[in-house]
């Protein structure tokens, strides 16, 4: 239960609802013990046992008004005028109508009770996704890189499902279950204290023989969570290299491993189920032993004539009705089992430091004279991958960051946007050290096309504006222009409006490419990043990037990140890194003179003819 503490901030905002949840799920519980107890006035009239003489009304004087007596004399009081007035016949009908009635009157009520549950469990689990999804857009870099892609999707689907379900059952297992139980153990005392006594001293045994089997549902639960997040993550690679797997025939090797990861789970989802489905028979069981022992005792009470035969009926009757609550308050319990791993791990999620800092942190987007790096150093798992780098790019330069790779180019646009810590050194713009600036402020300044170009299925206008509240048809049409995308988008059949689906599959890798330089015009950036953004096109296209890139306005400032040589000779400055260090750095004409690295670099650069 301990665990559940972790969700109440999603809970509280609710709970107005949980209050009327309870309100309803407490009147279906007392109409349905009405209902149930004009049954023993029934009975009592088919046995012929209700002789109500005028002097046992005196009897009342000396009763509790709670008590099952003073309740019994009162009741048979009104029940013998009517047969008097009438017949028995005519009573036994007024019985009826008033248990038709009670029962409508519960199970309105239990539907009322539902009602206010829906909601509770579906904002809730709302709520926790937004959080989750929140959470998931502003944790650092660094967290992509420890968690698998298929880990994070099973935490924010099949462990929120586990979750959801055990919402449910802490509700049931604090506002409806308890509730029936104990009414209906009120009235069970009312009819007679022994009988009831003996269902208070045998319910604890069931408890605790319950608690035995669930003891390592959660950490078995735990390990089947884990299971799933694998198998989610094989899924999602073999669907990433499915064009590699065909290629190389290697389908059946990739099918054994998923049976072998997926028999695996189906073993340890077994032994969760099982042990979680032993709750109902073993409640079951352990509750008809109880119903046994009442019977046997109430059995020798009427023998004896201490207990009316119609009251041990009634009493039997509504006993019976608890069963079925505590058999699914025994449920409950191992959901709630089952669902605190979930929670642990969705917990062990949110609870992940955000990237972003303080607020107090300078917010102002501004970028007016340079970039400067000065005695950088970073390491990531204990090996150095920038070592003391130092490098300065001026506002309105464009210069390109070259070397071979795994020589950390890409790494300097990660520290540069923040998403790494460096280990030592300074990362300033315009002599303000990044670590002092806030990080939506920051990346506020640059506008990234990286190699990886992210489509999303939407028209291609909203790929451009990219989430921009102020879309200016012109505007787009005027940045499609600058990327040299606006002739073949006019070319489709919707234009601008043409969807694009599943990530532009339908999209040459140049087109999708000019499309990502478009939104990074639209956006207005200071600073234009270009991380390989050419990396998979061919010679020619690559050319027609760069062109684009060189008639870029004047004022802004573009970083390339590149391999293809041929097509950056016309940039400010060119950097040569080597082994996480600039060697050197000038125009294309200088290197080519002076540099026995770039020369290399630039005579493995061939010329390549294929279209894109």
């Amino acid at each position: 239960m301990s665990d559940f503490f972790k969700i109440i901030p999603f809970i509280k905002p609710y709970k107005h609802l949980i209050v009327l949840n309870f309100i309803f799920n407490l009147l279906s519980v007392v109409f349905s013990l009405f209902s149930i107890s004009l049954i023993i006035p029934v009975l009592g009239i088919l046995f012929g046992t209700i002789e109500f003489e005028p002097e046992d009304f005196e009897k009342l004087k000396g009763l509790s008004v709670f008590s099952f007596e003073y309740l019994k004399i009162w009741l048979y009081d009104k029940i013998s005028n009517l047969i008097v007035q009438h017949n028995e016949l005519y009573t036994l009908g007024v019985i009826c109508f008033f248990i038709i009635l009670f029962s409508i009157l519960k199970n309105f009520t239990r539907y009322l009770a539902l009602f206010f549950l829906t909601p509770i469990r579906n904002n809730i689990i709302r709520d926790i996704r937004n959080s989750l999804k929140k959470k998931l857009l502003h944790v650092p870099m660094s967290f992509f890189q420890k968690f698998k892609k298929g880990d994070i999707i099973s935490r924010i689907t099949h462990d929120l499902t586990e979750v959801e379900w055990s919402i449910i059952g802490l509700l049931e297992l604090i506002f409806k279950d308890p509730i029936h139980i104990i009414i209906f153990l009120i009235g069970l005392s009312l009819i007679n204290i022994k009988l009831t006594l003996i269902c208070f001293l045998l319910f604890p045994i069931t408890g605790f023989i319950i608690a035995i089997i669930a003891k390592n549902l959660k950490k078995t639960s735990f390990i089947n969570q884990e299971k799933i997040a694998e198998l989610i993550s094989l899924i999602d690679q073999n669907i990433t290299g499915i064009k590699i797997i065909k290629a190389f025939n290697k389908e059946g090797f990739i099918m054994k491993i998923f049976k072998n990861q997926n028999e695996s789970q189906k073993e340890i989802a077994n032994n969760v189920l099982r042990k979680k489905d032993l709750s109902s028979p073993m409640s079951e069981t352990l509750s008809t032993a109880t119903m046994v022992v009442i019977i046997w005792v109430g059995g020798e009470m009427v023998l004896d004539g201490l207990l009316q035969a119609e009251s041990f009926i009634g009493f039997t009757i509504m006993f019976s009705q608890i069963i079925p609550p505590t058999k699914s308050l025994t449920s409950s319990f191992y959901s709630i089992k089952k669902g605190s791993a979930a929670i642990n791990r969705i917990n062990d999620f949110i609870k992940i430091k955000d990237e972003k800092t303080s607020t107090n942190l300078n917010s102002v987007s501004v970028f007016k004279k340079e970039i400067s790096f000065s005695n950088v150093n970073f390491s990531y798992e204990n090996q150095n991958v920038i070592d003391n780098l130092s490098l300065t790019i001026k506002k309105g330069e464009k210069i390109a960051i070259i070397g071979e790779s795994g020589c950390g180019k890409t790494t300097i646009i990660d520290l540069l946007l923040n998403f790494f810590s460096i280990d030592s050194g300074t990362i300033k713009i315009d002599s303000e050290n990044i670590k002092n600036k806030n990080i939506d402020a920051l990346r506020s300044l640059f506008g990234l096309v990286s190699q990886d170009v992210f489509l999303f299925n939407d028209s291609i206008s909203n790929n451009i504006s990219f989430g921009n509240p102020n879309i200016n048809p012109n505007k787009i049409i005027e940045a499609a222009k600058q990327a040299d995308a606006h002739r073949f988008i006019s070319k489709l059949d919707n234009g601008y409006e043409t969807i694009i689906k599943n990530q532009g599959k339908n999209l040459s890798s140049g087109q999708k490419q000019r499309i990502s330089i478009a939104r990074a015009i639209f956006g207005n950036y200071p600073i234009l990043i270009f991380d390989e953004a050419t990396s998979s096109l061919d010679s020619k296209s690559s050319r027609n990037i760069q062109n684009i890139i060189n008639n870029i306005d004047k004022e802004k400032t573009c970083i390339i990140i590149t391999h293809k040589l041929r097509s950056i000779q016309k940039l400010d400055r060119i950097f040569v890194m080597k082994d996480g260090k600039i060697i050197q750095n000038g125009t294309h004409k200088l290197l080519m003179n002076s540099s026995d690295v770039y020369q290399q670099l630039y005579n493995l650069d061939k010329p390549d003819d294929k279209k894109n």
